[in-house]
């Protein structure tokens, strides 16, 4: 309770705890994002060819990607 009452004692405290806490949320995103960074996935068809663009890969994103394009095949949808 003493300690609500000393950040909302005056305006400049309150606005630095603000602050404070601002900044370590997005710190805490930050280190997140660098742990586990996102992934862009893009597979394409040109012919009876495939294209496929892998941003941030983790390992097994290769091949379910590929077992992914060779059920729409067998489906005869496009991906």
């Amino acid at each position: 309770m003493e300690f609500i009452r000393f950040i909302l004692s005056g305006f400049w405290t309150w606005a630095g705890f603000l602050i404070l806490i601002v900044a370590a949320g997005n710190a805490a995103a930050e280190v997140i994002k660098a742990i586990h960074p996102p992934r862009k996935i893009e597979a394409y068809r040109i012919g009876e060819r495939w294209h496929v663009q892998i941003e941030g890969a983790r390992p097994g994103d290769v091949s379910e990607t590929l077992k992914a394009a060779g059920t729409a095949d067998e489906t005869g949808a496009d991906a």
